[in-house]
């Protein structure tokens, strides 16, 4: 008798627990699966797949390209920078390329690659590289874009001796009208050379 009790107790509690899965997966159906698809479940055909609800797009509507400004554009007038590369020459060689000359307003290392510098009218700012000397490596210099000169290029050795020598390459360029260049050095062989390293860029705008 009690062994007919337990059965029928255990026989409630698995009756309860599929009452209570049939309602909780209704109420999930119900929530989770949107009313248009499930009309749309009951009216077609049950041999025939479920296919999706079509939907009407918005009409795309053309993109007006905008002109990028460039927040350097106020400072003077804009030429563009990939056009016109040259190799300046030296335009006045009284001062030697080892000795200071008197107004410069930057003087730029390695360090102040990448970087863009402003300058007015008038203003000379030089660039002073390192190379080892005794091999054949050199720096060279090319300008795109317009408003500079340069001054004077060259290189020099300090040290006392071999062991104790540093090589050292310096550039100096004039603002000579308003506009934007882009200079890009490199230190190769052969002035062919594509892949030369280290390098060294600048942005010099000139009001």
């Amino acid at each position: 008798m009690q062994k007919i009790k337990m059965n029928a107790y255990y026989l409630g509690v698995l009756v309860c627990l599929v009452i209570l899965v049939i309602a909780g997966s209704y109420v999930v159906y119900d929530t989770y699966l949107p009313p248009y698809l499930l009309n749309q479940n009951q009216s077609q055909d049950p041999g025939r797949p479920l296919l999706p609800t079509p939907f009407n797009t918005a009409p795309v509507q053309p993109v007006t390209s905008a002109v990028p400004v460039s927040p350097t554009q106020e400072m003077g007038s804009v030429c563009n920078p990939q056009a016109a590369l040259r190799f300046p020459v030296p335009v006045d060689t009284s001062i030697p390329i080892q000795d200071p000359m008197p107004g410069i307003r930057y003087t730029l290392n390695e360090s102040a690659s990448g970087r863009t510098i402003v300058l007015g009218k008038g203003d000379i700012f030089e660039i002073n590289l390192m190379f080892a000397p005794g091999l054949p490596f050199h720096w060279i210099f090319s300008v795109s874009g317009c408003g500079l000169e340069m001054v004077n290029d060259g290189k020099y050795i300090s040290g006392d001796d071999y062991w104790n020598a540093s090589g050292h390459y310096r550039a100096r360029y004039r603002a000579v009208s308003p506009g934007n260049s882009i200079l890009n050095g490199k230190l190769v062989i052969t002035p062919e050379e594509e892949s030369g390293y280290p390098r060294f860029n600048l942005t010099v705008i000139v009001k």
